[in-house]
């Protein structure tokens, strides 16, 4: 339930998410900020031996909850797998069991993270290639809702394209020509967000690779099942996520409620979709071994690579608004 959603609601998601980096690359950020210091100027107490108040706005308090969301997961993760025979559990862990994997398992772990890897790779030059498309920003600058309802209905039509076209050689070129497309509208959108910086862009890449790689780690050498079982708390969490993000759209992240609200969409969402990564990566695992392989067409690695994928496009996305964020200070 929680893959079948995500393509109408991650289009939505990153649209929504963009409307509020656009502060950060184009001129409205300096209406916004250069208000916000004279506030602070006239605030400032005129005697220089007391020290100014030390506002905190919401990245101070999002990162208290990254950090306490940190703190637990990472001792949840640890338990998990230090203590799994305390409970009699009997399930090894997948990279255990790789070693007694048939030919074909390996193969489909294989061809899945190379078509990820090529998502990703497809998207960052898509990327680079279409930041300085003026005509493509003036019309999400005036037309974001239309925007964002042609993304939701392009991801969704590509992606139902694509899953509907069986995994075999004689199909090869219309299904990674149509993964290719989706692939390269969400560059596309993203484009604009290179405007942020060439160092932060590399520190949030470098930040969500680094998150994504550990997080993969954790999942192959955690019990099976573990984290499959986390599909209910996941998808509230997303329509939590969703929500907030589409009315951050809406509401400026300058005020309180918009602050919080954003921060929710922020921080809350790396929380959120570092949860989706430790679920995707064990479903993806189970499928591998469990689909049968007298027809190679009933495992789809492309399809398959799509969730974690998106999952990883969504972290970036809220990782260049910390990064971003913390680069304003």
């Amino acid at each position: 339930a929680v893959v079948s959603t995500q393509s109408g609601h991650y289009g939505r998601d990153i649209l929504s998410m963009l409307s509020r980096l656009s502060c950060v690359a184009r001129g409205p950020a300096k209406k916004c900020f250069s208000t916000v210091r004279t506030r602070a100027r006239t605030t400032m107490p005129s005697t220089s031996r007391t020290k100014p108040a030390v506002i905190k706005d919401w990245h101070y308090y999002g990162k208290l909850f990254l950090g306490g969301s940190a703190i637990v997961g990472g001792t949840g993760i640890c338990v998990v797998g230090l203590t799994k025979d305390s409970f009699g559990d009997v399930e090894i862990s997948a990279l255990q069991r790789s070693t007694l994997w048939p030919e074909y398992v390996a193969s489909r772990m294989k061809s899945t993270y190379l078509y990820f890897g090529f998502g990703l790779a497809a998207t960052a030059g898509t990327m680079a290639a279409t930041k300085n498309l003026v005509a493509l920003q003036s019309v999400m600058a005036k037309h974001p809702f239309l925007m964002m309802a042609g993304l939701i209905g392009a991801t969704m039509g590509l992606s139902g394209a694509q899953r509907s076209i069986p995994y075999t050689s004689s199909n090869m070129v219309p299904k990674v020509a149509l993964a290719a497309g989706l692939y390269g509208i969400i560059g596309t959108v993203l484009g604009p967000m290179m405007h942020v910086g060439g160092p932060a862009i590399t520190r949030a890449a470098i930040y969500t690779g680094a998150l994504v790689a550990g997080l993969t780690l954790a999942a192959v050498t955690a019990p099976s099942e573990r984290y499959l079982q986390m599909s209910g708390p996941l998808m509230m969490g997303f329509c939590v996520v969703a929500a907030a993000s589409l009315a951050s759209a809406f509401l400026p992240p300058t005020g309180m409620l918009g602050g919080g609200i954003y921060g929710i969409a922020v921080y809350g969402g790396v929380v959120l979709f570092s949860g989706m990564l430790l679920y995707d990566t064990q479903r993806i695992v189970k499928a591998c071994e469990l689909t049968p392989n007298y027809d190679p067409s009933l495992y789809d690695p492309i399809s398959q690579s799509m969730s974690i994928y998106m999952t990883t496009i969504n972290l970036f996305i809220r990782i260049v608004s910390i990064v971003a964020g913390n680069k304003r200070k």
